[in-house]
């Protein structure tokens, strides 16, 4: 037998879920996302917002991913630069070939 939701219930969880995708929208851009906790009064999420959900959970891992990889690459640049020597106390010129 299905469970009967109030519209209310289901705009409220609509309201949570606009929330996530902001977050992500946000956190790939380049900005930063307000800190989020899951709502303790909401209950459960209603079947017919699920799809959007599980979207929801795929785009958050999605973005997950390519904030790592963005990440890394600038762990890696700054890695490399650190390798670069600074000239300080050197007494002939330093070079780097840009071009390999």
């Amino acid at each position: 037998m299905a469970r009967s939701v109030s519209a209310d219930h289901v705009q409220e969880w609509s309201g949570i879920l606009d929330r996530l995708e902001l977050n992500i929208a946000m956190a790939v851009s380049g900005g930063e996302p307000e800190p989020w906790s899951p709502p303790a009064e909401a209950g459960p999420l209603p079947e017919e917002l699920a799809d959007r959900a599980h979207r929801i959970l795929d785009a958050q891992l999605e973005s997950m991913a390519m904030l790592e990889k963005a990440r890394n690459g600038a762990r890696a640049h700054l890695d490399a630069l650190s390798t670069v020597p600074d000239g300080q106390g050197s007494v002939r010129p330093l070079f780097l070939d840009v071009q390999g």
